[in-house]
């Protein structure tokens, strides 16, 4: 767990890997339950989706089966993210939102509003991926006020969804308030993943979009962690310059694109002996 804080996913999996073998040791339903799902999320972020389904099914279950306690409520919820998060891999988006759906309703009813801020931002994020700008702002906006609330650290997350939608519509302004607020959040948190990520669009909208300048800002998501977004940004890069008849440099970014697709479907093999 500790190696998966610091994204170190391959060492975290080979921790992980020898824990698995010692699992029949364990006699309570609730403590594998919650091995599986550290399971899932890994293979979640690592986007190795299947291994992550199949993870996810056992612990959800187990879960649900106990969810009158409140505690095991809130497990619930976090299992119907990484399902909802792995059907949205599989562009089988239309599956995904009745799940982040039931752990909004979950999330409200419990009086949670870190967990609620992270079923909008999901919602938000589902919806971005089916096309649909306008319900993914309306849900990323009510977000906000809910990671506020709950001095939650996916407020950046929040805010670098919402420039980014705001660019792609062309709406300049709205997207610099935005992007301005993430680089604020996370300068808070400390985080500088999602600060790298904001770099991305500040040389794409903010600084002129020098193709280098982009490159440059794009490599520093060239790791495991960073893949699944380097993927999104570089065709996001690619589809500007097609746009602006900059054909060198968008063939240039969607080559990006591909070099990060076969970087996560290596990440499969990284962990096997």
């Amino acid at each position: 767990m500790y190696e998966f804080s610091k994204g170190e996913y391959i060492k975290a999996i080979s921790f992980y890997r020898q824990a698995e073998k010692k699992l029949d040791k364990v006699a309570d339903e609730l403590e594998r339950a919650e091995f599986y799902y550290k399971m899932s999320e890994i293979f979640y972020h690592m986007k190795q989706t299947h291994l992550s389904m199949y993870y996810v099914e056992q612990a959800y279950y187990a879960y649900k089966a106990h969810k009158t306690n409140g505690m095991y409520e809130l497990k619930v919820i976090q299992c119907r993210f990484v399902i909802a998060g792995n059907y949205d891999d599989l562009c089988t988006h239309e599956k995904a939102i009745p799940h982040l759906k039931e752990a909004e309703e979950s999330a409200r009813n419990l009086g949670n509003k870190y967990m609620l801020a992270k079923a909008l931002l999901n919602l938000g994020d589902s919806y971005k991926n089916m096309g649909d700008q306008d319900r993914a702002l309306y849900f990323l906006v009510k977000a906000v006020d809910q990671a506020k609330e709950s001095g939650a650290k996916e407020l950046t997350h929040i805010y670098y969804e919402l420039a980014l939608l705001h660019f792609k519509k062309k709406e300049h302004e709205s997207g610099k308030h935005y992007f301005e607020l993430g680089v604020e959040s996370a300068e808070r948190f400390n985080d500088w993943f999602f600060m790298n990520l904001l770099n991305v669009l500040k040389a794409l909208y903010l600084e002129g979009a020098k193709p280098s300048a982009v490159a440059d800002a794009l490599d520093a998501l060239d790791d495991i962690r960073g893949y699944p977004y380097l993927e999104e940004l570089a065709l996001l890069a690619a589809e500007f310059y097609t746009g602006c008849e900059h054909m060198d440099d968008s063939v240039y970014f969607y080559n990006k694109m591909i070099y990060a697709q076969k970087q996560i479907r290596r990440g499969e093999f990284l962990y096997e002996v």
